[in-house]
């Protein structure tokens, strides 16, 4: 199968381009050179030339994330590059030599919107309010239509934390607290959270590009708080993590919301924080498993 990879240079888009380019003749388009045949482009501002090229599929994994936007201009770049520059690759694709068979686009469960809540399936409202979330939303709206207007199979994916090396965001300031004896762990950790390895997406999408829908992909295990925490502290040689209870924890993150409103930037621990920290927020995959035979590897094994 040949493929077209968007987004290869980027964290997600190296695991994709290492497990796909194993099996399948892989062409990378991003801004920076990633295996043989690139396409050099920035979506954000430019419309790649694909007029010599014909894929049989192609997977969408560009996209702006794991920033927090401090100004206007900030949040104008999420629909520059997740709405804007996604129109220009479809753009490209109708003036190339062969639309694709199959368009595989790299969604993320915060579309949802939701806080809090268990096993939610892809019936649930997408109601999104930051505008991360908001344009992936738009996005999803704009492949839809898309696939609908050429006949190409459309597959989103919306993925939750996904784990790999080398990780960012969220995991990698956990990680890196943990390794520095800087973590506390905050009431009994066990709420639980959805997650996937980088690697299991990566071997779904030749399958996925068959089967045209919308399916969240998790490890099914949705490890807790505590299990991630404590499977990353025996990774990095910590017996121990200390803890606070949660209403000590709940009055430091009041005083963090008071700095965050002073200051315009995150105090280590606020009320979004904690949040994460102790509601479960899980996805069901019931729908890839029993239409893609989706059967991932579950995340704490990573860190054994």
């Amino acid at each position: 199968m040949s493929v077209l990879l968007t987004g290869a240079s980027g964290f997600l888009g190296q695991r994709l381009y290492r497990v796909l380019s194993k099996t399948d003749l892989v062409t990378s388009l991003s801004r920076q050179g990633v295996g043989p045949g690139h396409i050099a482009c920035n979506l954000a501002v430019e419309t790649p030339d694909l007029s010599p090229y014909r894929f049989d599929c192609v997977v969408n994994a560009a996209g702006k994330a794991h920033s927090v936007p401090r100004t206007a201009g900030d949040a104008a770049d999420y629909e520059q590059v997740n709405v804007q520059g996604l129109k220009r690759l479809l753009t490209a694709l109708e003036q190339s030599a062969a639309l694709p068979h199959a368009f595989v686009h790299m969604s993320t469960i915060l579309t949802y919107g939701c806080s809090a809540g268990e096993v939610l399936d892809e019936n649930t409202p997408l109601r999104a309010t930051d505008v991360y979330g908001q344009s992936k939303i738009r996005a999803e709206a704009v492949v839809q239509e898309w696939g609908a207007k050429t006949g190409v199979k459309t597959t989103i994916l919306r993925l939750p934390l996904v784990v790999a090396e080398n990780p960012r965001g969220n995991l990698a300031a956990l990680i890196q607290a943990i390794r520095r004896g800087r973590y506390v762990r905050i009431g009994d950790g066990s709420c639980r959270r959805s997650m996937v390895l980088a690697d299991d997406v990566a071997r779904i999408i030749p399958k996925a590009a068959h089967y045209p829908g919308i399916y969240n992909l998790t490890d099914g295990v949705h490890p807790s708080v505590r299990e991630l925490e404590d499977a990353i502290a025996r990774q990095v040689g910590r017996r121990r993590l200390p803890s606070v209870p949660l209403f000590a924890a709940r009055a430091v993150a009041t005083v963090g919301d008071g700095i965050n409103a002073i200051v315009g930037r995150r105090f280590p621990l606020d009320s979004m924080a904690l949040a994460k920290l102790t509601q479960s927020l899980t996805f069901s995959d019931l729908r890839a498993r029993q239409q893609l035979g989706w059967d991932p590897k579950p995340v704490v094994s990573f860190f054994e």
